[in-house]
């Protein structure tokens, strides 16, 4: 086992998808990293149903959030087999609703994850400016090792 400079092992590993281009790059660094320190890839979609800002506050109705919840079944499933054919053995796959920049955080401490991977950004234009940076919040919250990838 390979050890980080705490020297605490790397055996689970969160990465974090949300089937952007950047997130498949996080996939990929995932497969990379879990292949050498033979860890364990918990696959994460997390599907945002509220939407809340300064002006607003928008929560989805059931058939529009199921609808999403397959999208993200879908693209977790996507991001399994890229770590499967990646020659990543070891990889579970968790679908959850709710708030990315909370249930990150939250999911990697529940996984008891070593480490958290996923991209700089997923959105994109002006959804991107009214519901901020994820990555910023997850990096402002979170305990565990985070790896974030352009």
């Amino acid at each position: 086992m390979q050890k980080t400079m705490e020297g605490r092992e790397i055996q689970r590993i969160v990465v974090a998808t949300d089937g952007s281009e950047c997130s498949e790059r996080a996939v990929s660094y995932a497969a990379w990293l879990a292949r050498r320190l033979s860890a364990k890839v918990h696959v994460l979609f997390v599907s945002e149903t509220n939407f809340a800002g300064p002006w607003y506050y928008y929560v989805l109705d059931d058939e529009v959030s199921a609808k999403i919840m397959r999208k993200g079944k879908a693209i977790a499933d996507k991001a399994v087999r890229s770590l499967r054919d990646g020659g990543v053995a070891d990889v579970e796959s968790h679908v959850e609703e709710g708030h990315p920049g909370d249930i990150i955080p939250e999911m990697a401490k529940r996984l008891d994850a070593d480490l958290i991977v996923m991209g700089t950004h997923g959105r994109r234009g002006l959804e991107r400016a009214l519901m901020g940076s994820v990555a910023r919040e997850v990096a402002n919250t979170t305990s565990v090792p985070l790896l974030l990838v352009k």
